[in-house]
């Protein structure tokens, strides 16, 4: 017997649950800058105030043409035209560089999970293209001796799953797949990289994260260090655990603690980012830019490497 292929099976076990699926307008995405490294390398200033495909552009020009290409550009973040670039106004032109990105991620997504073309991605469909028809029906199944265990994988992605769907109709429209791919840059799915987190570094599972336990994660990221750094390099992160991230001292991070680390202050990168731009180009020190201390600066605005946005996003997630 010829086997069927996987997308007709999907169809076939989806059909029933194509009728009952809401008409509820989806929200639009708000989203939050949010990658997890890179803040203040001149790579991410770049990118993130040209984003990729304009920062390529710029790649390919001389000083003079960079200047005037700039000088267009800079009357589009300026949103209430008033010749001042505010904080707040860096801020959003920032968020929506990184959203054009994280659509197209998107829209990849919704083209290779949406089986039965109706539109929406439910999660048998995207269980089955991701994981396998063998995980639909059971997802919780124990591998077989010497298979890959995808049991956490799967718990977390449905976690992810329910967070993104907004409405609660049990399907993904383009917009809640952003949020199901990116949970990290929307206000209804933030938390769960802040429960991920916890759930990486919390070996024993007691809702918190021990000084060992902490720096079992660092020596497994300790290839990414120059091999002569790392005793330093271990040391100091050992300091700042219990000077700055152990906030009462018990010797362990809370998760109140753990998100004060990753965001601290809950300023998020995009505004990190915006304010460390206006800290290098504000000449008179107003707390805003004008377009001749932007022009000025440029070399902080534009670069000479052009780095894939979309990469370095995904490499940081």
């Amino acid at each position: 017997m010829t086997a069927l292929p996987v997308e007709l099976l999907v169809v076939l076990l989806l059909c029933s649950n194509v009728s009952g699926r809401s008409a509820i307008k989806k929200p639009e995405p708000e989203a939050e800058y949010m990658p997890k490294s890179k803040v203040n390398s001149a790579d991410y200033d770049h990118e993130s105030f040209l984003g990729h495909d304009t920062m390529e552009e710029f790649d390919k020009m001389t000083s003079e043409e960079a200047k005037q290409r700039l000088w267009k550009l800079i009357p589009l973040v300026d949103e209430d035209g008033n010749g001042v670039i505010t904080e707040d106004e860096l801020h959003d032109w920032i968020k929506k560089q990184l959203l054009v990105y994280i659509m197209e991620d998107a829209i990849k997504l919704h083209k290779g999970n949406d089986v039965n073309h109706d539109g929406f991605v439910s999660w048998k469909e995207y269980v089955a293209t991701t994981y396998g028809l063998g995980f639909v029906d059971n997802e919780q199944q124990a591998p077989e001796e010497g298979e890959f265990d995808y049991r956490e994988m799967i718990i977390r992605d449905y976690n992810k799953f329910i967070s993104a769907d907004a409405n609660g109709d049990q399907f993904l429209s383009l917009d809640e797949l952003a949020a199901f791919i990116h949970p990290e840059e929307f206000h209804h799915t933030k938390h769960l990289v802040f429960q991920e987190s916890m759930q990486d570094l919390d070996r024993n599972k007691d809702g918190r994260v021990s000084l060992e336990e902490f720096l079992v994660d660092l020596r497994e990221a300790e290839d990414e260090v120059d091999a002569d750094e790392r005793p330093e390099w271990i040391e100091r992160e050992k300091r700042e655990f219990m000077e700055y991230r152990d906030l009462n001292n018990d010797g362990y991070l809370d998760m109140s603690e753990l998100k004060e680390w990753l965001q601290p202050n809950g300023v998020t990168p995009a505004l990190a980012e915006a304010r460390h731009l206006i800290a290098l180009s504000d000449s008179d020190k107003d707390g805003s830019l004008n377009p001749q201390e932007i022009i000025n600066n440029f070399r902080v605005f534009v670069g000479s490497q052009a780095t894939d946005y979309g990469k370095m996003l995904h490499s940081e997630l």
